[in-house]
């Protein structure tokens, strides 16, 4: 075994508990001990499913171990096992010049590109351009680098015309959640998700009577199980790299195909809409 997987604290600090773990408790954490370079990228639904156990057995183990939460254990784990070049795509090398890393690194992401077309549903992307046709209005919701991508769908969605926000902050957004109505869209994007600002958002949206639209990369997260309609992106990345480019490219791209296909469903509604918007900040420009 890597001498990385034998010496990293959080691993020996697993065998040294082990034996004080109840006996679903050494199951999850022989899980981790056999497969913990897949565990830093595993939700802990996904990591809970995997081992056969429930979720609250896994945050009890993390408890055990003196862990704040999973995110927080995690990180540990990850910070014994991943080497910084092993955290870019298409193999990155540390000796590797511009030219090589340019070309890696496109390459990888044009693959992303067309996994993320593979996993999108016809039957789901139907419904879900359908419900953002009709919608009244748009909510958008998501924090860190998946709330960037909310605030550009917003706003890519009031340039044609669609009544749609976001907010960046939480409270706001569980206000404007809890004031969405009938016949309104609640868009939220999570790449794990797992995001709790964002699943109490959506639930106080469909609460309200909205149709909720998720995106994720993680088919058996909370977020689905609150979806109307789930579109799914392509992202594996492991604590440390907070939102690789990967999850970005997904996500975007999953929001441009949305915006275009509404854009068409609208016809010339949609074109008077862009003039108009582009109109009103003309002067805005030097």
């Amino acid at each position: 075994m890597d001498n990385v997987l034998e010496n990293g604290k959080t691993l020996l600090s697993i065998r040294g508990h082990m034996s004080g773990l109840t006996k679903k408790e050494q199951k999850v954490a022989q899980y981790i001990l056999e497969h913990a370079q897949e565990v830093i990228y595993q939700s802990v639904t996904e990591l809970a499913e995997r081992a056969d156990i429930g979720e609250t057995t896994v945050l009890r183990l993390c408890r055990k171990l003196k862990f704040n939460g999973f995110q927080d254990f995690k990180l540990s784990l990850a910070q014994d096992l991943v080497k910084p070049f092993e955290r870019l795509p298409m193999e990155v090398a540390e000796g590797d010049d511009p030219v090589t890393i340019s070309q890696k690194l496109i390459s990888s992401h044009y693959q992303i590109l067309e996994q993320t077309h593979e996993l999108l549903q016809p039957g789901e992307l139907n419904r879900a351009v359908d419900a953002l046709i009709r919608a009244d209005h748009i909510d958008f919701y998501g924090v860190g680098s998946s709330g960037f991508a909310a605030m550009q769908a917003a706003s890519t969605f009031m340039r044609m015309g669609k009544n749609s926000c976001y907010t960046a902050d939480t409270h706001f957004q569980a206000m404007k959640a809890a004031l969405m109505k009938p016949g309104d869209v609640a868009v939220g994007i999570s790449i794990t998700g797992s995001t709790k600002d964002t699943i109490d958002s959506l639930t106080l949206a469909r609460k309200a009577g909205a149709t909720i639209l998720a995106i994720t990369s993680n088919a058996r997260s909370p977020i689905v199980k609150l979806a109307d309609i789930v579109l799914l992106t392509v992202a594996r990345e492991n604590p440390f790299q907070g939102s690789s480019m990967s999850s970005k490219l997904s996500q975007m791209t999953v929001i441009d195909v949305l915006s275009v296909a509404v854009s068409l469903g609208m016809k010339d509604e949609a074109f008077k809409y862009r003039e108009t918007t582009a109109k009103s900040i003309a002067n805005k420009m030097i």
